[in-house]
């Protein structure tokens, strides 16, 4: 009985491993990094679920074979060397064994992991994040709130305002109190409410932020380029600038043609250059970088000419991260990871297209001297969002040590 117990928990840890690995490809081979839009390797998509299949399926040959072990009158009698042998007579069992093994050690490591994780989250220094505000634009069709905080109920319609400061220790007083508000990915489409798009607009707007960041991923697809700058940009407002980069979408949809719809409503796209606000003899270079997939990412172009002191930057994907070296950037915002786009609770983000997985999924990072946000994002493709939601970031620049 209790070698049955004992199976039966590794098969539970089992699946978990298999659950975990075929998550890991997804995440860093099919998705991680690619140029064209369908992945080279999208066939493991298809490949890789069989193969977990027929391996978990070795797990029952395994346990009618301790089924039949433990039932004989010998076993007692029976030594280590005579059981390697009788495993080996059983090819099927000996491969289910070999994998049952594996794979829950594997799904045991990311238990213990996502434990270690939810009860060590990161303290990021130099940040103060206040409360945010939700905007709710359909009521919610789970009507039980426990089942809603367990993902029971799909965020795509609920907007996410988040407010957060920045403390940048040498700021020049002229933009101390300096409001930035970002939007990444979009990725609008004729099947989503205009109401979500002016509510969007109109959150963003009721901020009154000096500057309006753009991460990038505006549509998926080539039709939907006139509908995105009229629904996102016409209202678009920013005191000093709407300064703007590339996603992977935008250019495996029609990049020169995003660029040409936005720039005609006023939008200036920062790819691998600075541009300069100025503010009472002061001033604060912004850095935009060409984004890692199907762009030509330049950091080195990015900041020519880029004096010392404070800067902050925008890109599309956080995996930029990996080249920026030493190089001091006191906000870099970026998106694409949507957040995950679907949470579970423990689990946190299953899918994130990223070398990291989901290290930066979403939220604030210190990496080096680089302080990176991750916004999850405005659209959903597919339309579906659980424990996600879409998110209008808004930061506010203070005098401070950025070491509190």
């Amino acid at each position: 009985m209790t070698a049955h117990i004992i199976f039966f928990i590794l098969v539970a840890f089992a699946l978990l491993g298999d659950a975990r690995i075929f998550l890991f490809i997804m995440n860093r081979v099919v998705f991680g990094d690619h140029r064209q839009e369908r992945s080279p390797w999208t066939p493991l998509l298809y490949f890789v679920p069989p193969v977990l299949l027929f391996l978990t399926a070795l797990f029952w040959p395994l346990h009618r074979w301790i089924r039949w072990f433990m039932e004989r009158q010998f076993v007692e009698n029976m030594t280590p060397d005579r059981v390697e042998r009788v495993i080996g007579s059983v090819p099927a069992a000996k491969l289910g064994l070999f994998w049952l093994i594996t794979s829950a050690c594997i799904g045991v490591y990311w238990l213990v992991d996502r434990a270690y994780r939810n009860a060590h989250p990161e303290k990021v220094r130099g940040v103060r994040e206040g409360p945010s505000t939700v905007v709710k634009l359909r009521k919610a069709h789970m009507p039980i709130a426990l089942l809603r905080r367990l993902g029971a109920h799909n965020d795509v319609y609920d907007i996410e305002v988040t407010r957060n400061e920045v403390l940048i220790d040498d700021l020049p007083e002229a933009f101390d109190g300096y409001r930035v508000a970002f939007l990444t990915d979009t990725h609008v489409a004729g099947f989503v409410r205009r109401e979500f798009y002016r509510a969007v607009v109109d959150q963003v707007n009721r901020f009154d932020p000096d500057l309006i960041l753009l991460g990038g991923d505006f549509v998926t697809w080539r039709r939907h380029i006139p509908l995105m700058a009229d629904v996102l940009l016409t209202d678009l407002k920013a005191r000093d600038a709407v300064l703007a980069v590339l996603g992977n979408h935008d250019y495996w949809a029609n990049g020169d043609e995003v660029k040409a719809a936005m720039s005609a409503k006023g939008v200036q796209f920062i790819i691998n250059k600075s541009h300069v606000i100025r503010r009472n003899g002061a001033e604060l270079p912004v850095v935009g970088i060409d984004e890692v997939y199907r762009g030509e990412p330049d950091v080195d172009a990015a900041f020519a000419g880029v004096k010392r002191g404070p800067r902050i930057g925008v890109t599309h994907h956080p995996d930029l991260i990996d080249q920026v070296d030493d190089r001091r950037i006191d906000l870099l915002v970026c998106g694409h990871t949507h957040g995950g786009q679907i949470r579970l609770p423990f689990f946190g983000p299953l899918i994130v297209p990223s070398k990291h997985e989901g290290r930066y999924a979403a939220g604030f990072h210190r990496v080096g001297e680089v302080l990176l946000y991750v916004s999850r994002g405005i659209g959903a493709i597919p339309p579906i969002r659980i424990l996600c939601r879409p998110e209008v970031a808004t930061f506010t620049l203070r005098r401070g040590s950025r070491n509190r």
